[in-house]
């Protein structure tokens, strides 16, 4: 009916959903090696001096050890590695173009690069995985049955687009503990529930092992965090979870509505920049939880309400059409419009270090 979104009722989100279908190896598995490897790879951090201090690209009030995401890497690939072995071609695909970003982004957790280097490496990453075969040549037609194939011209680009922009998205997120790791498992366990609902177990392993590698780091990683995941850490999600959202049909939409606000918050810095004539590589203290905290938000409020709202828009994912999912989409981007307008209003409480 025009006017009203079509849903399903929740039935449709958990009722077909055979619980059979889920590997509970790969969730037990992933949260045991995240955990120990997350506390292994703290001690070697603080021995050997690789702290981040407070500044633009988090909130903080201390150094503290990073390469978190290291540990979340390693637990991923043992994980999938023993509970999808023998792994198929997508699934090497994504171990061998997370294994190639994880590694060259490590260098500026340690050493330090440039943000075009870092961008390279991203760009290089998603061409692999591309080379493999995950790539955007099919995508669901969102006013009405069926799908829509993409010319070759117009795939190669759009999949680049799509696997870098993730990646920044995510890697803008990483400012507050807990931020990115709690919105990035939200987003993979609606995947994990639309891949089974779908047929696509493997899919559906993968995306639940990205959940437990994540829950297992964030005890460390909770508000006063004990490590960090670093930007090796953000680009390893941004990318898991945008190859993710590659294999198989219908869940680009469902990853863009989850991660809705990241996505819309690094296009809006993005646009703020060209206005400014900034480099839009650069980090700034200007994203929605920047500005929340500046306003007398604390770092455990903000997290929450992310969570909370990409389960939301998790949840109408997994219930609405295909269309619906775009107005929910645009609605998402007035409102969060509107929200940074009133914020850019309130006089700030608080300033981070510029």
């Amino acid at each position: 009916m025009a006017g009203k979104w079509k849903v399903n009722g929740w039935n449709a989100v958990l009722t077909d959903l055979p619980m059979s279908e889920v590997n509970w190896l790969a969730l037990l598995l992933g949260v045991v090696v995240s955990m120990a490897c997350t506390a292994l790879i703290r001690f070697l951090a603080i021995r050997r001096g690789w702290l981040d201090r407070p500044g633009v690209a988090r909130v903080g009030s201390r150094p503290v050890p990073r390469l978190g995401g290291l540990a979340m890497y390693i637990a991923f690939v043992i994980t999938v590695l023993v509970a999808l072995w023998p792994i198929d071609l997508d699934s090497l695909g994504l171990l061998v173009g997370a294994t190639l970003l994880v590694v060259l982004v490590l260098f500026d957790d340690i050493k330090g690069l440039r943000p075009r280097a870092k961008f390279s490496f991203q760009v290089l990453a998603a061409v692999v995985a591309i080379l493999f075969g995950l790539r955007i040549d099919v995508v669901s037609n969102p006013f009405g049955a069926g799908v829509l194939l993409l010319h070759i011209v117009v795939v190669i680009p759009f999949t680049l687009f799509w696997i870098t922009g993730m990646i920044n998205a995510i890697n803008f997120l990483d400012g507050l503990d807990g931020l990115a790791g709690g919105v990035v498992a939200i987003a993979a366990l609606v995947l994990v529930i639309l891949s089974i609902r779908l047929g696509l177990p493997d899919v559906a392993t993968l995306a639940l092992a990205l959940v437990a590698v994540i829950l297992g780091f964030l005890p460390f990683n909770a508000y006063r965090a004990s490590i960090i995941m670093g930007d090796a850490g953000s680009n390893f999600l941004g990318f898991t979870v945008a190859v993710l959202a590659i294999m198989g049909p219908a869940k680009i939409a469902t990853a863009m509505l989850v991660l809705g606000v990241p996505i819309l918050d690094v296009a809006w810095s993005i646009g703020r920049r060209l206005v400014r004539r900034q480099n839009i590589a650069e980090r700034d203290a200007e994203h929605l939880h920047h500005r929340l905290w500046e306003a007398g938000l604390s770092q455990p409020v903000i997290v929450l309400m992310y969570c909370l709202l990409a389960g939301v828009l998790g949840v109408i994912a997994l219930l609405v059409e295909r269309v619906d999912k775009i107005y929910a989409f645009t609605g998402l981007a007035g409102l969060l419009l509107m929200l940074l307008v009133v914020l850019g209003r309130i006089p700030r409480q608080r300033k981070i270090p510029r």
